[in-house]
């Protein structure tokens, strides 16, 4: 029953505004851990259409068994386990916490199963149920992608995808990938980079541990493919907004450089550094704010990746709680600090240097429209060129801008 109580805590907590992943991995040494991180993720990743079978059912709104209700819906719909145990488990569960209620819950689940089929094909009938986005945001990606849009609003129902990123100091990919077939661990290559076919735990990843390959979703590896594609030299790098370092271990993994790793969050420093530590990888950490210059010893650098703050839209499936506490006036929020961070940065970038400005974002308003507004407010700001991915079953949704100085 405990699990049930902590899973209904961390609801609480994402719904009123935390961040999922972060509110997850306090319960991280819990016995049922996997469980909890699996009802919780996947509640949120279906939570309106949960949300609309609740209010169907639950005729007087009661908020100590909203999320009970919600749970159970969640588990007789989209989980194998069976219904008697479901229903048995969560009657006991409110019988235990909130004493006279248990019959209500009861009845409710009693009603679910009865009416699943009807209440499932309701969803058809709106896409903010059937794909579980709020509007403004389905507004949005059908004005922007058109066609694409069905094929976007479908991704971010998936499962995330899960990318592994070579050390090429290390190991080659085909030594890695004979490593893979035979420790029978299937994958797929898309363009020339490595998807697992089926999550697995950090521990049975091959050679993890020891700094051979490390966990990166395939579309942020393409960071090297712009820099490669347009053979971009450097020397001095600022990776602007560090944390959690996945982008400054690429860069130290395939080029030789000297590296300044700036994080406004002194927390996430650590995080930066171990995975330096485990891949044998250096760099100068800095605690700073990329909006201002108090952190900045006056030396320029011919290399900045500015991979901002922004909505994290193209990464719905790894981040499901972005459906729903993220609002449309967000967007213009993050636009200011974006144009913030840059017009600042833009001020530490050598003339001939080079600047990568990066989102997860794949809205317009925080990548297009940015560059547009970055030529017509920076000097010598010249567009090189644009990577924009959309997020699939194999990838998330990413933009990057490469930018000249001069």
């Amino acid at each position: 029953m405990n699990d049930y109580k902590l899973i209904i805590e961390i609801l609480k907590k994402v719904i009123s505004g935390a961040n999922l992943n972060e509110v997850v991995n306090e319960y991280k040494n819990e016995v049922n851990y996997p469980k909890i991180k699996s009802i919780t993720y996947n509640l949120i990743r279906y939570y309106y259409s949960i949300e609309y079978f609740t209010n169907k059912l639950l005729t007087k709104k009661n908020p100590n068994l909203d999320l009970i209700i919600k749970v159970g819906i969640y588990e007789l719909w989209l989980t194998e386990k069976p219904e008697y145990a479901i229903i048995n488990d969560l009657v006991e569960y409110t019988k235990n916490e909130f004493n006279g209620l248990q019959g209500v819950i009861n009845a409710v689940l009693r009603k679910f199963i009865l009416q699943k089929n009807d209440l499932v094909e309701e969803l058809n009938k709106d896409y903010k149920l059937l794909y579980n986005l709020p509007d403004w945001l389905i507004t949005k990606i059908k004005e922007q992608y058109k066609t694409q849009a069905l094929d976007i609003f479908k991704s971010f129902m998936l499962p995330p995808s899960f990318g592994i990123r070579i050390n090429p100091q290390k190991i080659t990919q085909t030594e890695y990938l004979n490593k893979l077939t035979n420790e029978n661990i299937d994958y797929t290559i898309i363009n020339n980079k490595i998807v697992i076919n089926k999550a697995i735990s950090v521990q049975k990843i091959p050679m993890f541990n020891d700094g051979y390959v490390s966990i990166q979703d395939i579309a942020a590896q393409y960071l090297l493919d712009l820099i490669n594609k347009n053979d971009i030299k450097f020397k001095n790098v600022l990776d602007a907004c560090a944390a959690p370092g996945g982008k400054t271990c690429q860069i130290l993994e395939n080029y030789k450089c000297i590296l300044t790793a700036l994080e406004v969050n002194k927390s996430r420093l650590s995080r930066i550094q171990e995975n330096l530590d485990r891949l044998n990888l250096s760099a100068k950490l800095i605690n700073g704010d990329a909006t201002n210059k108090k952190w900045w010893d006056g030396y320029k650098f011919d290399f900045i990746l500015a991979d901002v703050p922004c909505s994290a839209i193209g990464t719905i499936k790894r981040n499901p709680d972005i459906k729903i506490v993220r609002r449309e006036i967000d967007i213009n929020n993050f636009v200011n600090i974006q144009r913030e961070i840059v017009t600042n940065l833009w001020d530490l970038l050598s003339n001939d240097g080079y600047m990568v400005y990066s989102t997860c974002s794949i809205l317009n308003e925080e990548n297009e429209d940015n560059i547009n507004w970055f030529k017509n407010s920076l000097s010598k700001f010249k567009l090189i060129d644009e990577i924009k991915i959309l997020p699939s079953a194999n990838s998330d949704g990413l933009y990057y801008a490469l930018i000249k100085k001069g």
